[in-house]
């Protein structure tokens, strides 16, 4: 196999709060993450889980792609677009990590002080607590009750070689 692309991922979850001026910390592997970027985006997540969804200029960069493959007059890329640009917020975090989340953003969120950061591979989610331990049971049940979801896209990425080595070399009996 050739050289890999490397994925930045958002990966655990963590518990925190705004300090005293309405600030939180981003977690340092979520600004790893970023790939050195300072810049987040975050807009009320649009599956109605009452979340906010967030992320970089990469995935900024992906939304971007997938619309401008939409008509213009596409009514679903207006609607995505007016979900994700004009709901969202641009921030610029500070030197030690910091960003000021808008107030709107916190009450969509339902959020007053403490707060959850919650991965999810290309992006991040940020909670309320009680919101997301509600949510937490509810996928993982999810993931319980579909395990053979799973099956058909391994299938398909094994035989596109683009499973990591170990992978394939225990598919073929080794």
């Amino acid at each position: 196999m050739g050289p890999r692309e490397t994925w930045l991922v958002f990966v655990s979850s963590y518990e925190t709060a705004l300090d005293a001026k309405g600030r939180v910390s981003v977690p340092a592997s979520f600004r790893a993450a970023l790939g050195g970027g300072s810049r987040i985006f975050v807009w009320p997540a649009m599956d109605g889980s009452g979340c906010l969804e967030g992320g970089g200029d990469e995935l900024m960069a992906v939304y971007r792609q997938t619309l401008a493959r939409m008509a213009p007059t596409d009514p679903h890329r207006r609607a995505f677009m007016h979900a994700i640009f004009t709901r969202s917020a641009d921030l610029k975090m500070d030197d030690t990590g910091r960003i000021t989340l808008p107030a709107s953003l916190l009450e969509a969120a339902g959020i007053t002080k403490k707060l959850v950061f919650a991965g999810a591979f290309d992006r991040f989610h940020i909670w309320e607590p009680s919101r997301f331990h509600a949510f937490d049971e509810k996928m993982s049940q999810t993931a319980l009750d579909n395990q053979s979801a799973l099956d058909e896209p391994f299938q398909k990425a094994l035989e596109a070689g683009n499973l990591p080595d170990v992978a394939t070399s225990r598919a073929g009996g080794g």
